[in-house]
């Protein structure tokens, strides 16, 4: 059960999660609550899984890429026979995700149709003459890292209670500064985590052009990069004073832990071990947030 989550996406949905937890609590947007509001999780987690599952299977089979199949052989020995069963489950997926979304603002569906177009602009079909996205250096990794961190902001301002067009422009007028900061923080925890994941894939990322930072340094190089950029990261949350204490402080403890842990886990095939150990870092952080408002702290 464990590898099946895993082909369809569903830890990547938990990354995502965490990645929105993340925002909102270094940011404050839910007025200071450890989590925000279900609905706006919900909307995030089945938005992920259920792009993530579509960009695995692609909308045909005959775009599906015959790299991914060769660098994740058992995972597409599952994906390929099921392929309609699993593009009939993204949809599905996606569907929830907007009546999930609509529930505490309208333009939250639209912006799960966005993500939907997103993952499909990032790599549509095989590689053939013309570069994608996802073969082209930095732009590869940044293409995921902004639009994460752009979903999962929007939908932190809209499930603010009592969103209405105006207030929503008058808080992010008057809240930019505070706004940038996690974006900021969040974007490049998952610009490294996407550098990591292509570790991977560096061998046929190679064979067939894909150009990632792993096939430019090497496998090593970018473990102990993306590593120091973590810990810049946690490094730097301590000084961001414009944000609440307690997320901020928690956040540079959880991210440091979190990368000792994987360093210390030191795992053959990385990505799914990067994907779920954002979400334990949001819940620490979370019952840090709990236990400082709870009345007895």
């Amino acid at each position: 059960m464990f590898p099946v989550c895993g082909h369809l996406g569903v830890w990547a949905g938990l990354y995502t999660l965490a990645a929105f937890l993340c925002f909102s609590q270094l940011s404050g947007v839910p007025l200071g609550q450890p989590l925000p509001r279900w609905e706006a999780m919900l909307c995030v987690f089945l938005t992920a899984t259920g792009v993530y599952s579509l960009d695995r299977v692609k909308l045909v089979s005959r775009w599906l890429d015959p790299a991914d199949a060769l660098a994740q052989p058992e995972r597409y020995q599952f994906l390929i026979p099921r392929s309609v069963s699993i593009r009939l489950i993204a949809v599905f997926l996606l569907v929830a995700a907007a009546f999930a979304g609509h529930a505490f603002h309208p333009l939250a569906a639209a912006l799960v149709a966005l993500a939907a177009l997103g993952t499909v602009i990032y790599a549509p079909m095989p590689r053939r003459k013309t570069a994608r996205v996802k073969d082209r250096l930095w732009l590869k990794n940044l293409y995921v890292a902004l639009g994460m961190t752009l979903f999962c902001a929007l939908i932190a301002v809209l499930a603010q209670p009592q969103a209405t067009n105006r207030a929503l422009s008058e808080f992010v007028l008057a809240s930019w500064g505070v706004l940038a900061l996690p974006f900021a923080a969040v974007g490049s925890r998952i610009f490294f985590d996407a550098a990591l994941c292509d570790i991977d894939d560096e061998p046929t990322d190679r064979r067939f052009g894909t150009d990632t930072f792993a096939t430019r340094l090497g496998g090593k190089s970018v473990w102990n990069w993306a590593g120091y950029g973590r810990l810049a990261i946690a490094v730097g949350l301590l000084f961001a004073r414009p944000l609440p204490a307690t997320a901020r402080l928690g956040w540079a403890v959880a991210m440091v832990l979190g990368m000792i842990a994987l360093r210390w886990r030191h795992p053959v095939r990385i990505r799914d071990t990067v994907d779920l150990r954002f979400l334990p870092e949001a819940c620490f952080v979370a019952l840090i947030l709990w236990f400082n408002q709870s009345p007895m702290s």
